[in-house]
């Protein structure tokens, strides 16, 4: 797992939230949105090759930080460091297997000061890393779970395709026999290929689904309209695996993509270039 740049563009709506907690005024609703494993290798930040339009419009009319480092770069001590405005050993989140909520019973989370605030409080994919995902204390309600239309087809280990989900299954029982059920399960080692190109709706992925699920969530508490609420959804692309809907592979011509040019560590970096 790489580094983790959780988007904070939208934080100017946050501080416009705490700013109306003090002058007593309307209290504002709130976007959250988390991307697992994504640098600032975007349009907004510069990059040619990648086309992100909403993200660059969304920055557009937001904050945009060109200085925003994650304190760790794997998964669980980022998010879990953002999430509670502290630093990865203050909060002893220093790996994947560390639940926060355990080591400090007593600390707020961002979502938990809202929800302590008045706020309806509600996430829809990756948002904290893995199980902890601290329910009981941050958030008030589950999302709206939408039911898919017969075109989008079935997925095994998040893969839509035959070819790769028999490649999943195989690898899946070859590691299991060699190391055991519950070490591979709760390591999250992968078992399929990297990539996959299939031509499927959006929502025939986490990703996609996960965004159908948010917005049915939000027009209904938009027509609700009983408190104010934080929403947070979370992407896991472009995280390993590289699994996407074959349209948006079909943007890029790969003959076109110029070879990175930084190969080697940095000095005093981790070892064997693992950074």
């Amino acid at each position: 797992m790489k580094t983790k740049l959780l988007l904070s563009i939208f934080l100017g709506s946050l501080m416009l939230s705490f700013s109306g907690f003090a002058q007593k005024k309307k209290q504002p609703n709130v976007l959250f949105i988390a991307v697992d494993d994504l640098r600032a290798e975007l349009g907004t930040y510069g990059s040619e090759v990648v086309l992100s339009p909403n993200i660059d419009k969304l920055a557009s009319v937001g904050v945009q930080f060109n200085k925003a480092y994650v304190q760790q770069a794997i998964c669980g001590p980022s998010r879990a460091s953002i999430l509670t405005g502290s630093r990865p050993e203050t909060i002893n989140v220093i790996d994947l297997f560390q639940d926060f909520r355990a080591n400090r019973p007593s600390i707020v989370t961002l979502p938990q000061h809202f929800k302590e605030n008045g706020y309806e409080t509600v996430y829809a994919g990756k948002v904290f890393h893995g199980q902890y995902t601290d329910n009981e204390m941050s958030w008030t309600r589950k999302p709206v779970k939408v039911k898919l239309t017969p075109n989008v087809p079935k997925t095994a280990g998040g893969y839509a395709l035959a070819e790769s989900q028999l490649m999943y299954q195989e690898n899946k029982k070859a590691l299991e026999d060699k190391y055991g059920e519950k070490l591979i399960r709760e390591n999250w080692l992968d078992k399929g290929p990297a990539l996959e190109s299939a031509d499927v709706p959006d929502e025939t992925y986490e990703d996609g689904y996960n965004t159908l699920s948010a917005i049915a969530t939000l027009n209904e508490m938009v027509a609700k309209n009983d408190k104010p609420w934080f929403l947070a959804l979370g992407f896991k692309k472009p995280h390993l695996d590289w699994i996407a809907p074959k349209k948006y592979w079909d943007l890029y011509d790969e003959t076109k993509i110029p070879i990175a040019t930084r190969v080697n560590p940095p000095k005093d970096g981790a070892r064997n270039g693992l950074v």
